[in-house]
Formats: C-alpha cells, structure tokens, sequence
C-alpha cells in the first residue's frame, strides 16, 4: 500500500510540476547545400563523357564503398574542357532525388568518366580532384551541411599533371 502512495505522489508531482508548454516540436531538418568553384589546370584528357563533383559520406578505403547508399549527392555534368566552374549544389543537382541532409560528409570529389551512361561501378570512374586540407589531396576535408543553409567555398583544384591518389578500385 505504501509503494502504492509513493507512486500516485511522484505521478502527482510530475503532473503538477511539468512542463505547462507541452512538447514543442524542433527546429524542422531542411535539406542544406554547398556552392564553390572547381579550377582546372593542364591539358583535358581525351575522350571524357563525364565530369562531375560527387559528394559521398564516408571516404573509399576500399572497393566496396563505392556503393549507392554511400553516394550523397552529385552535381550536374561539368562542361567538357572547362578552365572553371562555379556552382551550387541546390541549383545544379544531377538527380533531383538526391539531397543534401544536414551532417558531415568525408569525401567530395570531382570525377570523370569515359562511358557515355552512367555507370556505378569504381573501374568506370577516375578521381581528378578533392575536396581538401591545405591543398594536399591526400588529405580530404570534410563537407558540412547545415540545415536549410548553404556551405559556400567549397572550392577543389583539378591539375591533370598532378593527379590525386585513386581510391582502391
């Protein structure tokens, strides 16, 4: 009986001394974006039906990460032969499906490809730039995304004489 009083008092307490707002719902998550320039440096290689920035959330240590559920997001086609490109992810999204959720992401790339359709597979794909730390492309930065916002300079440099390390294939 005791246990009993003790209980209904601590439900009496709480209802009495709760919160008189109620749960108030948060902040709503928006999709975020990221805008930038891409600067090319030395001669295009030939035969490229493809140029695009890629965007995945964790990097690739080995071939199995190049999978869909680790590809965020890509931008739309870079023109062939291109010197720069500026863009913004929120007006030039490859697949409008794909957004940008509010988080980090480890591995942001512009990639080329020789196959006129898209292909998701590693071998199809060369890395030509990174996202990076101090100009090193050994050492990818990190992209974050905040909600309904958009995460500007995130800027890569492309030299073809000086390509970045390849992930695993």
């Amino acid at each position: 009986m005791l246990k009993k009083l003790l209980a209904l008092s601590l439900v009496l307490i709480i209802c009495l001394n709760g919160c008189d707002e109620g749960i108030e719902p948060g902040e709503p998550i928006i999709p975020g974006g990221f805008s930038g320039t891409v600067n090319f440096t030395g001669t295009w290689p030939e035969g490229i039906k493809r140029t695009h920035i890629v965007v995945f959330k964790n990097p690739i240590l080995k071939t199995e990460d190049f999978f869909l559920p680790n590809l965020s997001f890509v931008v739309d086609s870079i023109p062939f032969k291109s010197v720069y490109y500026n863009y913004n992810s929120l007006e030039k999204s490859f697949v409008d499906i794909l957004q940008l959720w509010p988080g980090e992401y480890k591995y942001i790339v512009v990639a080329q490809s020789r196959t006129p359709e898209i292909s998701f597979q590693r071998k199809d794909w060369n890395v030509v730039g990174v996202y990076c730390i101090n100009n090193d492309q050994s050492k990818p930065a990190s992209l974050i995304i905040r909600s309904n916002q958009v995460t500007p300079n995130i800027n890569i440099n492309v030299d073809f004489n000086n390509p970045p390390p390849q992930p695993p294939m």
